[in-house]
Order: C-alpha cells, then structure tokens, then sequence
C-alpha cells in the first residue's frame, strides 16, 4: 500500500470497480446492498464523490476483505481462495496454525523430492 493511495479518488473508484466486476455485481446492487440510494456507487465510480470513512468500512465489509487489502497495490494481488483461507488460518489455535504450517513444508520438500527425480 502506498500512502497517497489512501486519499487517491481514482485508486479508490478503480478498486471498488474491480472489486465489484471480479464478483459480477452492478453499481446499483452494491448502492443498495449497502443501504445508499441506487446510485451511489456509481458517483463515485465516476469520480463525482469520494466515500467516507464509514463508507469505505462498509465496502471493505461487503466484500469481506480489510481496509489494508482494499489498499494493497495489487503487486501481487492474491486471489479470493487465499485470501479465504487466510482468513480461516487466522481464526484456528496456535497449535492447528502451527501443524498446517509444518503440513505445508513438507509437501513442499515432498514435490520437490519428486521434481528432481529422473
């Protein structure tokens, strides 16, 4: 995240677009799924508004991602599986963290044993 992404209007309306097409839903379902008149998103899509801070909690909620990953530069942007099994990593103990840690790396080291074989 940069910092002048922040109060950028036009990161801001590309972003709530991308989001918005990567799920297939319109301006106007996002407006008045949020509870705002049906032509809300759309303002600010076109640069007519900039959303406030409660706005952008909102958006960021609906979509089920952080303010910080709606500000993230999308250098490497990850997809919608990972950033859900993040989000179920988060909430298991320590201990179960710590196993598919570990479950990882060895099917890591496993694939690549089977790489360098002839």
């Amino acid at each position: 995240m940069r910092k002048e992404d922040i109060t950028n209007p036009k990161f801001v309306q590309e972003r709530i677009t991308e989001l918005r097409i990567a799920r297939n839903i319109s301006e106007y379902k996002l407006s008045k799924d949020l509870g705002y008149s049906k032509g809300y998103i759309q303002s600010i899509s076109s640069g007519k508004t900039f959303p406030s801070i409660t706005a952008l909690y909102e958006i960021c909620d609906y979509f089920r991602i952080t303010p910080r990953e709606f500000f993230d530069d999308g250098s490497a942007p990850d997809s919608e599986l990972v950033l859900n099994l993040m989000r179920e990593i988060r909430e298991l103990p320590a201990e179960e963290q710590y196993f598919l840690y570990h479950f990882l790396l060895a099917r890591k080291k496993k694939k690549i044993r089977k790489i360098k074989k002839p």
